[in-house]
């Protein structure tokens, strides 16, 4: 059965939350998850390879910057390190109304350029990735 959330709601509690960022995340449909982010003035996200996953990004306020790193090394990936193995990087600016395709194997890093507002953003993706990246986190 369908269900209505308002004013870009996503339902739920937040599923990380700390002084830059919180991040709510819904899974109620049984092959996309509907997330939420509200990044602080001044702070960032701290930045995931997107593994198992695609993402669609859809800026819904404020204004900030976007880091995408595709790697030549997908099959193994980069570990921590955001500049091993580096085959090409792009910054998006960010404004309300944007929408962002991501691919699997890209590094995402989203970054609030105010100093006053909040950057909102909704993600949209698969579920597959999500909940690997969920039963690896509680291992």
């Amino acid at each position: 059965m369908a269900k209505k959330y308002v004013n870009y709601r996503v339902g739920g509690t937040p599923e990380k939350k700390d002084e830059n960022y919180t991040v709510w995340s819904n899974d109620l449909l049984t092959k996309l998850i509907a997330s939420k982010t509200v990044i602080e003035p001044n702070k960032s996200t701290v930045g995931h390879r997107l593994m198992e996953s695609e993402v669609v990004y859809v800026i819904l306020s404020g204004r900030g910057l976007m880091e995408v790193i595709e790697y030549t090394n997908t099959e193994d990936g980069h570990g921590h390190d955001p500049s091993a193995g580096i085959m090409h990087k792009d910054e998006y600016s960010l404004s309300t109304g944007d929408v962002i395709l991501a691919e699997e194997g890209d590094y995402i890093k989203v970054a609030n350029e105010s100093d006053h507002d909040q950057l909102v953003y909704l993600r949209i993706f698969d579920k597959p990735g999500w909940r690997d990246r969920a039963s690896k986190s509680e291992e």
